[in-house]
C-alpha cells in the first residue's frame, strides 16, 4: 500500500472519528434537555466510545501493520548509438547539440515527503488521544485534539482540565479552572512553576499528553495530601463494594460472551473500566481495557462471518 493510499484511509477514518465526537456531544445535549433518558445516553455513549478507541488504535498502528514498499526507479536502457555516415572532407562536421537532462522534479519529491509527514502527524495525534482515553475519563469537544479531562483527586475534590493539542508536538494549550488557580493564591504563574514539564516544554522531545495530565494530577494530590492509600483508608467500604461489583460484572460479561452477545459483553467491560477508574485501580483499567479490545475484535470477526 502506497503512502498516498495510507493517508487516504486515515482521512476516511478521521471523518468517522469526527462523526462520533459530534454524536456524543449531541447525545449529551439531548440528555441535558431531557430528550433522552440517562440509561439510553450511557449505553449509546459507551458504544460510540468503544468504536472511537478501535479507530484510534487502527490509526496509531497504521505504520506498524503496513509495509510501505519504496517505488522502484525505472532505469531506461540507453538508445543504441547509430553510426554517423562518413563525412566528406569538403564538408564541415555536423554540430552535435547535447541536450541537458531535465532537472529533477523537486515538487514530486516534496509532495511525497509532505504525505509521509502528514501520516506521521496523524499517527502521533491518534496515539496521544488513544492513551489519554486509556488513562483518564476524557470527553472530546469537537475533535480528538480538543478535550476535557476529568480528575478525581479525592472522593470530594474533582476538577476538569481543558487541553488542546492540535499542534502537538508543539506545546499544547491548557485551560486550568479557577478552582485550581485559587489553590495557588489566585496566581496562575505559581501553578505553571509547579508544572515543570509544561513550563520547560521541548517540542523536539515532548512530554506525552497523558503524562502531562498525570503531572498535574500529582500536583493536586500533593496539595490535598490524598495519595491512593489515604483514599483507601477513608473509603474502604466504597472500594470493597466496587470490587464486588466488578466481580459480578465479570460474571455477567462472561455469560454474554458464552451466548455470543458481544455488544452486551462490551458494555459490561466498559462499566468495569469505569469502576476501576473510580477507585484508582490503574492495573485493573489496563487489564480490562486489553480484554475489551479482544472482545471488540471478536465482535468484528463475527460480523464479517455473518456477511
Amino acid at each position: 500500500m502506497s503512502e498516498e493510499e495510507i493517508l487516504k484511509n486515515i482521512q476516511q477514518l478521521k471523518l468517522r472519528v469526527k462523526e462520533i465526537v459530534l454524536t456524543i456531544q449531541n447525545l449529551k445535549k439531548q440528555l441535558e434537555e431531557g430528550a433522552i433518558p440517562l440509561d439510553e445516553f450511557k449505553s449509546s455513549k459507551i458504544t460510540l466510545e468503544n468504536e472511537l478507541r478501535e479507530i484510534l488504535q487502527q490509526i496509531a498502528q497504521v505504520k506498524e501493520k503496513t509495509i510501505i514498499k519504496p517505488r522502484e526507479r525505472v532505469v531506461k536502457e540507453p538508445a543504441p548509438v547509430k553510426e554517423a555516415p562518413p563525412i566528406k572532407k569538403e564538408e564541415p562536421p555536423p554540430i552535435e547539440i547535447i541536450k541537458e537532462a531535465p532537472p529533477i522534479e523537486k515538487e514530486v519529491v516534496e509532495v511525497k515527503e509532505e504525505t509521509s509527514q502528514l501520516i506521521d502527524k496523524e499517527v502521533l495525534i491518534a496515539r496521544e488521544a488513544k492513551d489519554l482515553m486509556y488513562y483518564f475519563q476524557t470527553e472530546f469537544i469537537d475533535s480528538i485534539t480538543n478535550a476535557l479531562v476529568y480528575l478525581s483527586i479525592t472522593l470530594d475534590e474533582h476538577f476538569i482540565i481543558g487541553i488542546d493539542f492540535t499542534d502537538y508536538p508543539e506545546k499544547p494549550k491548557l485551560n486550568i479552572p479557577l478552582e485550581i488557580i485559587k489553590l495557588f493564591e489566585g496566581d496562575i504563574d505559581k501553578f505553571w512553576e509547579k508544572t515543570i514539564s509544561y513550563s520547560n516544554w521541548d517540542s523536539d522531545n515532548p512530554k506525552r499528553i497523558y503524562e502531562l495530565i498525570i503531572e498535574i494530577e500529582t500536583i493536586l494530590i500533593n496539595i490535598f495530601q490524598a495519595d491512593v492509600k489515604t483514599i483507601e483508608k477513608k473509603s474502604v467500604e466504597h472500594i470493597q463494594k466496587s470490587k464486588k461489583l466488578i466481580q459480578n460484572l465479570l460474571k455477567e460479561a462472561q455469560d454474554e460472551l458464552d451466548k455470543k452477545n458481544f455488544q452486551k459483553a462490551i458494555n459490561k467491560y466498559s462499566r468495569i473500566i469505569d469502576v476501576c477508574y473510580d477507585i484508582n485501580d490503574t492495573e485493573g483499567v489496563k487489564i480490562y481495557t486489553d480484554r475489551l479490545n479482544e472482545i471488540l475484535i471478536l465482535k468484528k470477526d463475527s460480523e464479517k462471518s455473518d456477511i
